[in-house]
């Protein structure tokens, strides 16, 4: 009975994203900017089909927001990285849901299917923000590796936007932080380590000092 309730609730969940997508498309169109409220409301909804705990979109876009800032994002610039950031996994939601709540490893097949939600993300949010260009690039690169080992296009160091090296950033240390289906939460010692191990790996080596920087810490 649990799971119906929480299907059902998806369900509705969903059906309010597609006519929040409608709304959207209408109001970018005219150059009016969403509702950051509401983005975040849809938002959430993703993130309980994924099986976070707690607001996992929201906390992405307050860090990614933060890091932006400090790193000189002009403000239209942090506002198109916010509202990325809430909408960073919203091509997850043509995805099978037990995909993200596994306990185990993903085939190989399963993976395809999981690296695919950048490029449906993009797709869907070129057509319902017509007039914010950046945004749907920010989502497409949010998985992409300074080291070039990344998706969806395998870009590498600066060829990937400053704002998409950011999102990858938050998005990481978000995810580590809280507790998934398939593994307890990190803590933050562990957590401040990865990222020191994955600095010029994984991330960009500036925007992981600049993280550092923000946790009242030097490199050590």
């Amino acid at each position: 009975m649990a799971r119906l309730v929480v299907d059902l609730l998806l369900i509705a969940g969903l059906t309010f994203l597609a006519w929040k997508y409608l709304r959207l498309r209408e109001m970018t169109a005219g150059g009016t900017l969403p509702d950051l409220a509401c983005l975040a409301g849809v938002a959430s909804l993703l993130d309980a089909a994924e099986g976070y705990a707690a607001p996992h979109a929201t906390a992405v876009a307050d860090l990614a927001t933060t890091l932006g800032r400090r790193l000189g994002l002009p403000e239209p610039s942090l506002l198109s990285l916010r509202i990325a950031a809430l909408t960073h996994d919203a091509g997850q939601v043509t995805l099978p849901r037990d995909l993200f709540r596994k306990a185990g490893p993903l085939t190989a097949e399963e993976w395809f299917l999981v690296r695919t939600h950048p490029l449906i993300g993009e797709l869907a949010l070129r057509q319902a923000m017509p007039a914010l260009s950046e945004v749907p690039s920010l989502v497409r690169w949010h998985h992409e590796r300074w080291d070039g080992a990344g998706y969806p296009d395998r870009l590498q160091a600066e060829e990937i936007p400053l704002g998409a090296r950011i999102l990858a950033l938050a998005d990481a240390v978000s995810a580590l932080a809280q507790a998934r289906p398939h593994r307890p939460a990190r803590p933050a010692r562990e957590v401040r380590s990865e990222l020191l191990r994955e600095a010029g790996l994984q991330f960009d080596p500036v925007v992981v000092q600049a993280w550092i920087a923000l946790q009242g810490g030097a490199d050590a």
